[in-house]
């Protein structure tokens, strides 16, 4: 049977007029114009063949039968929002669990979290710090933080930037000011089992050679190597984002000036099923704003 019923759009518009008593507050509510506003309510209005509102000159008035209607329409509407939650849930509600890698969760994001909160406190966010693994993991994960030097099929990424691998120590070791290689070469470096290509790639940079240089302890990823530098035991090469916050604070500092950019990039990677989610999009969104303020952190030389 053929149902015979006005627009979904016209009945909110005219639910939110004749509840604010005003076509521009509507507007501000339904995120339309004040224009769109009123074109959906006369067509309404042409379409029942009855006014709703008396227009009175800068203000309007629900007519009789324009209350009696809106009694009902906003019982309907209030009902199809119930039943929507009842068997869906809140949209930007719930759980949201993103995979970051240890050193980025804990320098980076975790200060940060408290923004995200602030804006969307109906959504917990659950961090799975994924240890040595860079590939993102859709079925631990609804969204990841990825750094990576090639994507894979399957997965949807979307790029957010190409950083850059910089030499950072504890100014323990040279002071705050830049030093030659010959003073940069007389302490050892640290290098990193996560990323054994960021060293000698920054050293051939640098005209250098692993044989070239002493090497001190090897870390198993950047945080702990960021905390062997903090603690005075070497230089460690790192991408710049992961250093950001310590190279802020003083505890770290860039001997030398050089960086390059990074062998890969950084990526918001997710699966297909997570696409329509409104909370990673949330958090999409909040992420990409967030480093739109931050561009000195990450960009690249």
């Amino acid at each position: 049977m053929k149902r015979h019923f006005p627009p979904l759009n016209a009945l909110r518009a005219f639910e939110a007029t004749a509840r604010l008593k005003s076509f521009q507050k509507a507007a501000d509510e339904l995120n339309v114009t004040h224009s769109a506003v009123s074109h959906q309510i006369k067509k309404l209005e042409q379409q029942l063949g009855q006014l709703l509102f008396q227009r009175l000159g800068r203000t309007i008035a629900v007519t009789d039968v324009g209350q009696r209607y809106f009694v009902e329409i906003q019982a309907a509407l209030n009902q199809i929002e119930r039943s929507t939650l009842t068997l869906f849930g809140e949209p930007d509600a719930g759980e949201l669990t993103v995979q970051a890698y240890m050193g980025i969760a804990a320098r980076w994001l975790v200060p940060r979290l408290g923004l995200f909160r602030q804006q969307y406190p109906a959504i917990q966010v659950e961090l799975y710090n994924s240890y040595l693994a860079w590939d993102f993991e859709p079925d631990k994960a609804d969204l990841g933080l990825i750094y990576t030097e090639e994507t894979k099929p399957g997965l949807v990424y979307q790029p957010l930037f190409k950083g850059s691998l910089i030499a950072v120590c504890s100014p323990q070791l040279f002071g705050t000011a830049t030093v030659d290689r010959n003073t940069l070469l007389s302490q050892p470096f640290l290098p990193i089992s996560e990323s054994p290509r960021n060293l000698p790639t920054w050293l051939l940079a640098q005209g250098l050679d692993e044989q070239q240089v002493k090497m001190g302890y090897h870390q198993d990823n950047h945080l702990l190597a960021l905390e062997a530098a903090i603690a005075g035991q070497g230089i460690a090469i790192v991408q710049s984002w992961f250093a950001s916050a310590d190279l802020a604070s003083g505890r770290l500092v860039m001997p030398v000036d050089d960086s390059i950019p990074e062998l890969g990039a950084w990526y918001l990677v997710q699966s297909a099923r997570s696409l329509p989610d409104s909370k990673v999009i949330n958090f999409a969104n909040w992420l990409h704003h967030q480093l739109t303020c931050e561009q000195h952190l990450i960009r690249s030389k």
